[in-house]
Parts: C-alpha cells; structure tokens; sequence
C-alpha cells in the first residue's frame, strides 16, 4: 500500500505539479488549498505526511504547523515546508525540512522517502 501524502498549496499549478511528480513516484496525494481545508483532510484523510506551503489565504501555513504540531493525534505527521516565501525557516521547528520554490524534484522525493522512513522507524 503507498503511503498518503497531503499536499497544501493555494497554487493550483504547484498543487498540479506536486500531485504529478509524488504519484509518478507511488505516492497516493491528497490536496488542500489552505489551512483550514488541510485540517479538515488531516481529520478525513489521515495522511502519513505533509507537505506544505507557508503563504496561503484563510489560516496560513505557519497558523496550520502550529495547529497539527499541537494535536494529540496528528503530531507526530512529519511535515516537509515547500516556499518561496523569505523568512520561512523561522517560521516552522529547527527539525522540519525546508525546500525552495520551484522545487527540485530529486531532493523533494529524496526528502519525501527520508521522513516516510524516520516516521515509520519511530
């Protein structure tokens, strides 16, 4: 079975290209536009990781890191940032990865099978 992979972006073409790339690699992908769509899939989909942009109308990405990384259940999700936005490593714990947009597709996947491992180990 692939593992579940939550994508959230506001950009339909960043939403598209990722989807693309992570299920030519064996991912199944679940989008969400913002923060509030993303919990709502969090809760339905129960993803076994996220990745997330930072910069998003309606509770941004920043608002939703701090949400999941406080939920007694959904913790423990390993989520990879994925921004243009300046700042961004400020924005999220030490501990979580950070790529710049546009993305490259090597070390995006590379990333993607480093936290589906590191979650699965723990």
């Amino acid at each position: 079975m692939s593992s579940r992979i939550l994508v959230v972006d506001d950009e339909r073409d960043v939403q598209n290209f990722l989807s693309r790339l992570l299920q030519d690699n064996g991912y199944e992908v679940v989008t969400a536009d913002d923060g509030v769509a993303a919990m709502t899939a969090v809760e339905e989909h129960r993803p076994a990781l996220i990745l997330l942009d930072l910069q998003m109308p309606r509770n941004t990405g920043t608002d939703f890191f701090r949400r999941v990384r406080n939920h007694k259940e959904h913790g423990k999700i390993p989520i990879i940032v994925v921004s243009a936005q300046a700042g961004r490593n400020v924005a999220v714990s030490k501990d979580v990865p950070v790529l710049n947009k546009p993305v490259d597709e090597v070390k995006l996947i590379q990333e993607v099978e480093r936290a589906l491992a590191a979650s699965r180990a723990s």
